[in-house]
C-alpha cells in the first residue's frame, strides 16, 4: 500500500512540477538514435497525450503514424457545430499559462500560436442557503468572501487557503518553510485536511468545490493533489484555450503533419502485431492495412488496449489483475444550449447550482435518478466578446454521471434502437433546464434555439471509454504510469496518468521520452 501511495504521488507531482522535467534532455536523447527511419512508431489515439507524444517525436525526425477513430483530433478536447453555434465538448477551465502546458507547448514551439482567456471569477456557488462568488487570481479575496459568509469559520478559512498557497510556493518557487506543507498533505485526504480547519459542512462544500474537476469525493481525493491542482487555479486563475479547445488540438495535429507525421482519421486500431521474439512489428488498422512499428504509444482506453489489441499471453497475470482492480471514473451528462438572446444580467462564467440540503456529504455521490443531481452552468460568452454570434449565447448545463442508470440502454443504443434512451435523456435535460430557469435564468426555455445532449453512452460512442469515463481510472489508487510489461508498448493518457488537460499532456511527453531511452539503449 505504501509503495502504491508513493507511486501515485510521484506520478501526480510529475504532472504538476516543472522541477520533475528535464527540459533540455529530449533533443539530446533523440540525437542519439541514429537512422531514425529504422524506428517507426504508431500512436493509438489522438487525444492530447497521443498528440503531444507524436508532436515531440515528429519534431525530431521519427516516422510517426497516429490512428484516430474520430474525424478530428483532440479526444474530449474537441468542438462541434450546431446551427450558428460551436460548442466545446469538455473544456470549462484549466491552468496553462505559467504552468506545465505552457512549458510543454513552448518546448514544441507552439505556445505562441495559442491564446488563452482568463475566467472572470474563480467560481460562483449557489445553494438554497447562500450565493457566493469567489474572485479570480485573488487568494486574499477568496478568504475575505468566504469569511464574510461564514464568520464563525474565519480562522479556519484563512488557515486552509494559506496552506494551499504554501504548497504552490514550495512547488513552483522552491521556497522552504519550517514544515513542508507538501510533506504534511501527502498523507491526508481532502476531507481530513479540511477537518483540521473547519467544521461547517457548507464551508467544506465551498472549499471542495473543485472536486468535480478531479472526479473524486473529498473523502477519497488526496489532499496534496487537491492543493496543487486547485492552488494553481487559486493563484494563477482559471484559463480557457480560445477560441475553443479544438484550437489546441488542431495546432498539435498540424505540428505533427508539418514534420511529415501521418494522422489517419476515422481509423481504429485493429491488432498490435508481434514477431517470434515478442517484439512489436506493426499495427493493423480498421481498413486491414498494416503499419510497421518498432514501438507503440497508446493514448486509448487501457481496458480496450489490453482486452482487444494485444494477445493475452503477452500480458503478465499480475498486470492484468492490477488493471482489473481499478475503478472506472465518473462520466458526464451535458446539455449544450444555444440561446437566441444575450444574458447581460449575468457576469459569471462558471456557476455551481446545488439543490440538496445535505450537499457536502453527497458531493459526487451517484444518484438513483440522474435528474436530481446538482448541476454546473457554464456561460461561455462571459469569457470573451464574440464567443457566440451577435445577440446569441452559448452555455452548457452539466453534471458528473454514474454509468449505472445508462447501462440498461447500452445494447439498444448501439443497435440504433434509441426511443427509450432518447426519452430518458430529454427527461433529465428538461429537469436541468427548469431548475436553471427557476434559480438563475428566468425564461430560459423560451430562449433555446439549439439543444444537443451528451450522455455517458455518447462518450462511449466517440471514445470507446468503458462506462463513458471522462477521467480514465479513478485517482484514488496508484497510476499505471508510462511503462508496461509489454516490450515496446507505452501509455500516454488519462488511463495511465489521470484525467485532465495537464496530466495527459505530461503523459504524452513522458511516453515519448521513455521510448527514446529504450531506442537509445536498443532495448526495443
Amino acid at each position: 500500500m505504501e509503495k502504491s501511495r508513493r507511486l501515485f504521488l510521484k506520478t501526480m507531482l510529475m504532472a504538476s512540477s516543472a522541477a520533475a522535467v528535464d527540459w533540455t534532455g529530449f533533443g539530446a536523447l533523440a540525437s542519439q538514435v541514429k537512422r531514425k527511419e529504422d524506428y517507426p512508431v504508431v500512436v493509438i489515439g489522438g487525444g492530447h497525450g497521443g498528440l503531444v507524444s507524436a508532436a515531440y517525436l515528429a519534431k525530431y525526425g521519427f516516422n510517426i503514424t497516429l490512428m484516430e477513430q474520430h474525424s478530428i483530433a483532440g479526444g474530449y478536447a474537441t468542438s462541434f457545430d450546431r446551427g450558428d453555434f460551436t460548442f466545446d465538448v469538455s473544456l470549462h477551465a484549466t491552468v496553462a499559462e505559467h504552468a506545465m502546458p505552457q512549458m510543454i507547448l513552448s518546448d514544441l514551439g507552439l505556445w505562441d500560436k495559442l491564446k488563452v482567456a482568463y475566467t472572470p471569477e474563480l467560481r460562483r456557488i449557489v445553494t438554497p442557503g447562500f450565493d457566493v462568488t469567489l474572485p479570480a487570481k485573488n487568494p486574499d479575496g477568496v478568504k475575505k468572501v468566504l469569511s464574510e459568509q461564514f464568520p464563525h469559520e474565519k480562522e479556519g478559512i484563512h488557515g486552509f487557503y494559506s496552506q494551499m498557497e504554501q504548497v504552490i510556493a514550495e512547488l513552483w518557487q522552491g521556497k522552504r518553510f519550517a514544515q513542508s506543507m507538501m510533506g504534511k498533505l501527502e498523507k491526508l485526504t481532502l476531507e481530513q485536511w479540511m477537518s483540521q480547519h473547519v467544521k461547517d459542512p457548507d464551508i467544506k462544500y465551498c472549499m471542495a468545490i473543485f472536486s468535480g474537476y478531479y472526479g473524486l469525493s473529498p473523502a477519497k481525493i488526496n489532499a496534496l493533489f487537491y492543493a496543487i491542482a486547485t492552488g494553481e487555479y487559486l493563484v494563477h486563475g482559471g484559463q480557457y484555450y480560445r477560441t475553443r479547445s479544438q484550437d489546441l488540438s488542431d495546432i498539435l495535429a498540424l505540428a505533427i503533419e508539418e514534420k511529415k507525421g501521418s494522422i489517419l482519421y476515422n481509423t481504429m486500431a485493429g491488432q498490435i502485431l508481434f514477431d517470434d521474439n515478442n517484439a512489436i512489428k506493426g499495427v493493423t488498422d480498421s481498413r486491414g492495412k498494416t503499419h510497421p512499428a518498432r514501438a507503440v504509444i497508446a493514448n486509448c482506453s487501457v481496458p480496450v488496449l489490453f482486452n482487444r489489441l494485444i494477445p493475452k499471453t503477452l500480458v503478465p497475470d499480475s498486470y492484468t489483475k492490477t488493471i482489473e482492480q481499478k475503478n472506472t471514473s465518473l462520466s458526464s451528462f451535458v446539455v449544450f444550449l444555444g440561446l437566441n438572446k444575450e444574458l447581460p444580467h449575468i457576469k459569471d462564467y462558471e456557476i455551481d447550482l446545488s439543490f440538496n440540503e445535505n450537499r457536502y456529504n453527497n458531493m459526487l455521490a451517484p444518484r438513483k435518478d440522474p435528474a436530481r443531481s446538482d448541476i454546473g452552468v457554464t456561460i461561455y460568452d462571459n469569457l470573451f466578446k464574440g464567443y457566440s454570434g451577435p445577440g446569441k449565447t452559448t452555455l452548457t448545463v452539466m453534471s458528473l454521471a454514474d454509468y449505472g442508470p445508462w447501462k440498461k440502454f447500452e445494447k439498444d443504443y448501439f443497435n440504433n434502437r434509441k426511443q427509450a434512451y432518447n426519452r430518458e435523456k430529454h427527461r433529465i435535460a428538461e429537469s436541468f433546464i427548469k431548475r436553471v430557469e427557476k434559480k438563475l435564468i428566468p425564461g430560459l426555455s423560451d430562449m433555446i434555439e439549439v439543444m444537443e445532449i451528451g450522455t455517458p453512452l455518447t462518450n462511449i460512442f466517440y471514445t470507446q471509454n468503458p462506462g463513458g469515463a471522462i477521467y480514465g481510472f479513478d485517482r484514488d489508487m496508484a497510476h499505471l504510469g508510462t511503462r508496461t510489461p509489454v516490450k515496446g508498448l507505452y501509455l500516454a493518457g488519462a488511463w495511465s496518468h489521470g484525467g485532465g488537460y495537464t496530466p495527459v499532456m505530461m503523459a504524452g511527453r513522458e511516453a515519448a521520452s521513455e521510448m527514446l531511452k529504450d531506442f537509445k539503449n536498443l532495448r526495443i
